[in-house]
């Protein structure tokens, strides 16, 4: 690898994938680095054709981006399987390829394009076989058609648990029910939602498609428990408020061997926090996510943001978000002319959808009632066990910092560092505080992220490795 690559892109979705296409046409070389197999990120995952039937309602677009990358070999070094563990305030970066060894580079500039991690609600009996993220149902039926035996009821909020939905049944899943915490839109949603007419048609698509095959929708409710002796039988439905909260009413027990969850995604901020940008909560845009200007740079001079790192937008956005990081990583280079054009098209694109945006995630962006509902004996950290009386037992003691519930409980100690469950720790957290959510701060990242080989670190350079 290249260790004076003039620019390092981490992350090879719609974001990080256009910001190097759009560097190569200003004639500027990059490293473009991911963990997965191929570009695309989740949303563009490359598919499985020969697996079986074509999946339902994808985007072309993926299998274009893949092949421009391919064309443009020559000034893209695309390094699948490599996996940034540490990034740093002067640039440097800990890449871990294969999962073996540790390189250390120091470009001249960094456009972080990790994209966004889905949020999940602990309920009694959501650490069962059987029971997945919407995102890991969807990541099976691209990659293999997978297909889960009947029955199965998926729940959540947001686009992608219509769009999961859809396309299991279209691939001949039976789906007994989508349990749907959001109500229906308001007209003035509505309204909005039109502006941006191409995707609502894509949402009503989706709707229409689990209508037409008689699959119930159970709007503002929310999955409450998964019973079975060891896999999923049964999941209890409840009603829920306007924080999302279940609340006492009318009960449905539904049979389900199989159960999807995901209350739509979050934005992925171990990086940025570790290279210590600052970061700002937005409930509309999906809580905590960092700061950037206009030119999508960060606090952190020399480092840029694309994509749902930056707050939840969508693929929409995060394209034209990589077009304008990249014309500004060009024109700090002193080569940023010929982007100029496109970068301006992609800030008047922006600005088109901020009122989807908006309405999108007043209808169904995450509530704070749906992540600390759950009971004191259910499971928040699956890592470690750890559970909600546990975490309000530590609040109650004193500990109203997330670093020192973490200290006390292991919530955010495990192998996936907080990942799954770091969103319903600091809903409980405000709950029994009482304090608002934007209140209670993120846990400390720190490098590496993941766990490499001591061999791996002990190849960095000493000065380095000592960090």
């Amino acid at each position: 690898m290249n260790a004076d690559a003039p620019v390092v892109i981490i992350g090879a979705g719609p974001a990080g994938a256009t910001a190097a296409l759009a560097l190569a046409e200003a004639g500027i070389s990059s490293v473009l680095l991911d963990d997965n197999g191929d570009a695309g990120g989740q949303v563009w995952r490359t598919g499985a054709a020969d697996q079986g039937p074509p999946l339902a309602y994808t985007d072309a677009r993926g299998d274009e981006l893949r092949r421009d990358l391919a064309r443009h070999g020559d000034i893209i070094d695309h390094r699948t399987g490599h996996e940034v563990v540490g990034l740093f305030p002067d640039l440097r970066l800990w890449v871990l390829a294969g999962g073996e060894t540790v390189t250390s580079l120091h470009p001249k500039a960094v456009i972080v394009a990790t994209g966004a991690l889905e949020v999940f609600a602990p309920v009694p009996g959501w650490t069962r076989p059987g029971v997945y993220g919407l995102g890991g149902l969807q990541a099976l039926m691209k990659t293999s058609r997978a297909v889960p035996d009947g029955p199965v009821v998926l729940g959540g909020a947001g686009p992608l648990l219509r769009l999961v939905a859809a396309q299991l049944a279209a691939l001949g899943a039976e789906i007994s029910a989508v349990v749907d915490a959001a109500p229906w839109p308001s007209p003035g949603q509505v309204w909005r939602l039109a502006s941006q007419p191409g995707l609502l048609a894509k949402g009503v698509a989706f709707e229409w498609g689990l209508l037409r095959r008689g699959i119930p929708i159970h709007r503002g409710s929310a999955i409450v428990e998964i019973a079975g002796d060891d896999e999923p039988d049964s999941v209890l439905v409840a009603p829920v408020d306007e924080t999302w909260k279940p609340v006492e009413g009318p009960r449905r027990r539904l049979a389900a061997r199989v159960v999807g969850l995901g209350y739509g995604v979050r934005s992925n901020v171990e990086l940025t926090r570790l290279a210590g940008c600052e970061h700002v909560f937005s409930a509309p845009r999906g809580g905590w996510h960092a700061t950037r200007d206009p030119n999508m740079e960060t606090t952190v001079e020399n480092l840029f943001l694309a994509g749902d790192g930056g707050g939840i937008g969508g693929v929409e956005v995060a394209l034209a978000e990589g077009v304008i990081a990249a014309s500004a990583v060009a024109q700090r280079l002193g080569r940023g002319d010929g982007l100029k054009t496109k970068a301006a098209k992609a800030r008047r694109r922006l600005v088109d959808l901020t009122r989807f945006q908006d309405a999108l995630a007043e209808w169904s962006g995450v509530r704070p009632g749906i992540l600390a509902g759950c009971t004191e004996d259910t499971i928040v950290c699956r890592c470690e066990d750890v559970k909600r009386g546990e975490i309000a037992a530590a609040v109650a003691a004193g500990y109203t910092d997330i670093g020192p519930v973490k200290m006390n409980t292991r919530a955010g100690m495990g192998l996936c560092q907080g990942r799954t469950c770091t969103p319903a720790v600091q809903a409980i957290m405000a709950s029994e505080t009482g304090t608002p959510l934007a209140e209670v701060g993120l846990p400390t990242s720190r490098a590496p992220l993941r766990p490499v080989p001591l061999e791996a670190l002990a190849q960095l350079p000493q000065d380095e490795a000592a960090e």
